[in-house]
């Protein structure tokens, strides 16, 4: 039985819209003097492009779904910059704003929002959406912005304080153009110059102005209000409420399954939690029934939607399977599953790992990327939580932390979530049920190289059979092998070439696995060829390589694919960077370089926008 943990769907692709421009004709016989001809029948305003101001009324509406998609990984459900993207964005010293920050929010001018939400700001990591958004639906997340940063309850608010003290003069929604030159407050050009403190300043300008009795909160009430008269204005808290109710059911039937267990906690809380492709989405619980059910109602059947449910029973965390409802024709509105449970121990002498692969995901002239995965099994029937560890987390396996090693992550949550760091040990805190293959661990790493590298790594647990996994390179003097195992020879599968190295015997719980990395990895002297781009590439090659112990429980890594974006990122702008360096010095064909920089824009672009 293999432990499943929380998990995401894959990305869905939005549709874009094309913006259809039309232009003038001239007759080929003027009757007008050609100066008068050379002068556009219509010149184009701000309001016509959709990009200074918007065509339509922008729909908070509409807003919050491309919200959703595309800002709230990072900016938070609420717009307070804190969603599950923020803190890896932050740890590299970038910033994820608040949106919704009074002084931010009121100091603002939309056209030049909407500009950064065209353009990006690629210093804080933040990509343009002109390529995958259309002008009017970037007014519409804005518009969903402002929704954030007001209430039904202030707006009517300010409606009051504009019927007592505007209304007269500019019109009950604002419609009556005054001033001059004259404008409307449902001009939208006209809003979309002016921030939320440009508007208040308004209220205290002129002589017109000098018997409004307003304070400084009051202006902001009313310059709400009118800011919303340029937008289709939706209340985001009932947008959401209703977004995240549906007609689903999902029920668990709970089972014990250590032999003379104690049953089931009849009465327990399981809590279920939703996951999209940005992460969890939101929670619901309930409680078990007498007969050891559990059942969630009201759910949402979105196709990007997956639930878990979970339960903790005897110091240990115990997880369903991952579901989904369908929502194709042959869609139903109820699922049902079983959730185990087990008895547990804090015995770890039953743990061992019974495969253990050292995988050369990726090389470069001065770096190796690896991958170490871990087979775990559990021959006991109960599941092993280790011991207590503080703040509720147990500590169960225990990995050493690779010397030298730096850009340390896991395939799935990562340290500081699921794993946590002590010294030279990484400790994991998911419980381990029983079973073969109960449990797999991918931990993923960066190592300086230069020719040689001796690699020791202990374990604390049994191995059975461990290897090394070097795919074949093309372009160097040598290729990269693991001296002091044995040399399986060159594999050729249906996903690439690669170079097996096992060890001739198990290894015994606290024993280093010691080996040693070989190989220039300089680029081959071949007359008449040219440097390839970044002297040999990037090589980027698949853990999935065609044999049955080393293909990849993958429900883990859907999760991990997103919330390991950030890494992504940074990895393809390092790429770009040192593509520009090859170059400049000369390294590289014209030719080469452009099509290589081409590629890791567009790669860069997919997984931002």
């Amino acid at each position: 039985m293999s432990h499943l943990s929380r998990w995401s769907r894959f990305l869905g692709l939005g549709a874009s819209l094309a913006v259809l421009l039309s232009a003038c004709t001239i007759s080929p016989r003027p009757t007008l003097p050609v100066d008068v001809l050379l002068t556009p029948a219509v010149l184009p305003t701000p309001a016509m492009n959709g990009e200074s101001a918007p065509m339509l009324p922008p729909s908070v509406e509409n807003g919050a779904t491309i919200y959703a998609e595309k800002c709230a990984a990072c900016h938070g459900e609420s717009g307070a910059g804190d969603g599950p993207q923020a803190e890896t964005i932050r740890a590299q010293g970038r910033q994820v704003p608040s949106l919704v920050d009074p002084a931010r929010a009121r100091a603002a001018k939309p056209s030049e929002w909407h500009s950064i939400i065209t353009v990006g700001r690629l210093q804080n990591l933040m990509p343009g959406f002109s390529g995958s958004l259309t002008g009017q639906q970037r007014w519409e997340v804005l518009a969903y912005v402002w929704a954030l940063g007001t209430s039904p309850q202030r707006l009517e608010e300010g409606r009051k304080l504009f019927a007592a003290q505007c209304a007269s003069c500019h019109g009950p929604n604002g419609e009556y153009a005054v001033g001059n030159p004259p404008r409307a407050f449902n001009d939208m050009s006209f809003l979309a110059s002016y921030s939320l403190q440009d508007l208040a300043e308004l209220m205290q300008q002129g002589e017109v102005h000098k018997d409004v009795r307003l304070n400084e909160e009051e202006r902001f009430l009313v310059a709400e209000l009118v800011r919303s008269f340029g937008y289709l204005y939706a209340d985001p808290v009932a947008l959401r409420e209703a977004r995240l109710r549906g007609d689903g059911t999902l029920t668990l039937r709970i089972v014990n399954g250590t032999p003379n267990g104690q049953g089931v906690p009849v009465g327990a809380t399981s809590v279920l939690r939703a996951y999209d492709t940005r992460g969890e989405v939101f929670t619901r619980t309930a409680q078990l029934d007498a007969n050891g059910w559990v059942t969630f109602t009201a759910l949402p059947r979105r196709n990007n939607y997956f639930y878990q449910a979970e339960l903790d029973y005897a110091g240990g965390r115990f997880y369903a399977p991952p579901l989904q409802f369908r929502t194709d024709a042959t869609a139903t509105t109820t699922l049902s599953d079983v959730l185990p449970i087990f008895e547990t121990t804090e015995d770890e002498s039953n743990i061992r790992i019974s495969e253990l692969h050292f995988f050369v995901q990726e090389v470069r002239p001065t770096q190796l990327t690896v991958v170490e995965i871990y087979q775990f099994d559990n021959l006991t029937d109960r599941a092993f939580i280790g011991k207590p560890a503080g703040d509720g987390k147990r500590y169960t396996l225990r990995l050493s932390k690779p010397e030298g090693a730096t850009n340390l992550r896991f395939d799935g949550l990562g340290l500081g979530q699921r794993f946590f760091e002590e010294g030279d040990v990484i400790y994991d805190t998911d419980a381990v049920v029983p079973g073969r293959s109960a449990m797999r661990i991918i931990m993923i790493y960066d190592l300086p190289y230069r020719d040689r590298r001796p690699i020791s790594r202990k374990v604390f647990y049994p191995v059975d059979r461990w290897d090394v996994i070097i795919p074949e390179l093309e372009g160097v003097r040598e290729q990269l092998r693991a001296e002091g195992l044995t040399d399986r020879g060159r594999q050729v599968l249906a996903n690439g070439v690669f170079y097996l190295f096992t060890a001739d015997q198990p290894a015994q719980a606290g024993e280093a696995l010691r080996f040693e990395f070989a190989g220039r990895l300089v680029p081959a002297e071949r007359p008449g060829s040219d440097a390839r781009a970044l002297g040999f590439g990037l090589i980027t090659l698949g853990v999935a390589i065609g044999l049955a112990y080393f293909l990849l429980m993958r429900v883990r890594a859907l999760r991990a694919r997103y919330r390991d974006l950030g890494e992504v990122r940074r990895e393809l702008l390092r790429e770009i960077a040192r593509l520009d360096d090859a170059f400049a010095q000369g390294k590289l064909r014209e030719a080469d370089y452009r099509a290589q920089r081409q590629r890791l824009k567009a790669e860069l672009a997919e997984i931002w926008e």
